[in-house]
């Protein structure tokens, strides 16, 4: 078996496996980027809504919260440094009934907690100059919010990490196996039908849906703190014609999601979702029947729908260590100071908002290694 040595290995090649990557080899550190799927950020960071979040809906003292409004004024810089395309639409939060007011203060005072823009309510009459199509009679308004391309984001990290003289990747590799020896780790993987050896100093496992599978076989097994994966199902519908919005228009958030919102694509087009449902199995298909209870919710803010005119687009799923009966989960980043190895990173749950969130986690990655 053929045996390579390195500083870093990174598994999982979604969008945080990549930030993480990036950000430890501008240390100069030599880093192996391994992710199983053919292309970088197939799962996960390609199966969303594209959002740059402002990060308001969490609680203050979250990382979810702290992540993603740092991250949300570091990804338009790195963007527009790199020519990715974003576009800050701006968001509207609505609701038909006044008992939102005091959730939107609550998200009010969030934002400012957290070093966000203020949110500013607005009422009908606003509400319908702004976005005239629109039936609710409150608002939200986020002005940071917006859109991203995710695939020009990815490529753009990758990119950078590539360029670096120091990163690797290596698609289409699975992880079988990882053991500590002598202070260091030595990971089996496998490309094809080859298995290899990668001896390093440091291990970052962010395998996203496939975090706890990969957990059964690495020094982690049967750690406390290693939490079940649920796989929670989203579909998202593309709207044929031009888009009644110039925001994105998001209905009040749920237990396990923010609820079917509207969103642009970068293309101009306009997709609604996602919905969700526990699932099982990794299954990207439609779940037949579901494009009534679309229209259904859209009805609530949006009475001049065509269901004619929604098409079904794509299917993404979460990875959520969210419970059923939990309110709220944070993200779960796991250093020496949970589990008590030297040089490993084990991260789960990093669902809504990642991608807004990636380049901070990557530095707290990067910074919890090297304190």
């Amino acid at each position: 078996m053929d045996s390579i040595s390195t500083e870093c290995l990174v598994v999982g090649g979604g969008v945080i496996g990549v930030a993480i990557a990036r950000e430890i080899s501008k240390n100069n550190v030599d880093t192996i980027l391994v992710e199983m799927n053919d292309t970088l950020g197939a799962e996960v960071s390609s199966r969303n809504s594209g959002v740059i979040h402002a990060g308001f809906y969490y609680p203050k003292d979250s990382l979810k919260a702290k992540f993603c409004n740092a991250g949300n004024k570091l990804l338009y810089d790195f963007c527009e440094a790199k020519n990715v395309v974003t576009k800050k639409t701006g968001k509207i939060l609505v609701a038909s009934s006044s008992d939102a007011l005091s959730s939107f203060k609550i998200f009010q005072e969030n934002a400012i907690a957290s070093g966000g823009d203020p949110l500013r309510i607005v009422y009908r009459d606003e509400l319908l100059n702004m976005e005239p199509e629109l039936s609710s009679n409150y608002g939200l308004h986020s002005p940071e919010t917006g859109i991203i391309d995710v695939h020009g984001f990815i490529s753009a990290l990758a990119q950078d990490f590539l360029s670096s003289n120091n990163g690797l990747v290596s698609l289409h590799t699975q992880l079988l196996s990882c053991r500590r020896l002598n202070n260091a780790f030595v990971s089996i993987l496998r490309t094809g039908s080859e298995e290899f050896e990668v001896r390093s100093k440091q291990v970052i496992l962010a395998a996203g849906l496939h975090s706890f599978a990969i957990s059964k076989f690495t020094p982690l097994n049967d750690h406390a703190l290693v939490e079940p994966v649920n796989y929670s199902k989203g579909h998202y519908f593309k709207l044929s014609g031009k888009s009644p919005f110039k925001h994105l228009i998001y209905p009040m958030p749920t237990q396990f999601g923010l609820g079917i919102h509207s969103s642009p694509d970068i293309d101009g087009s306009l997709r609604f979702g996602p919905d969700a449902s526990w699932v099982t199995d990794l299954d990207y298909a439609f779940t037949p029947g579901v494009k009534s209870a679309f229209v259904s919710s859209i009805l609530d803010y949006w009475p001049a729908i065509d269901e004619s005119k929604l098409h079904e687009d794509y299917v993404g799923i979460r990875p959520k260590i969210q419970k059923p009966n939990e309110a709220f989960k944070d993200f779960s980043i796991l250093t020496k100071l949970d589990h008590k190895i030297d040089n490993l990173v084990f991260l789960q749950g990093i669902e809504s908002p990642g991608i807004t969130s990636s380049l901070p986690i990557a530095r707290y990655v990067v910074n919890s290694i090297q304190n």
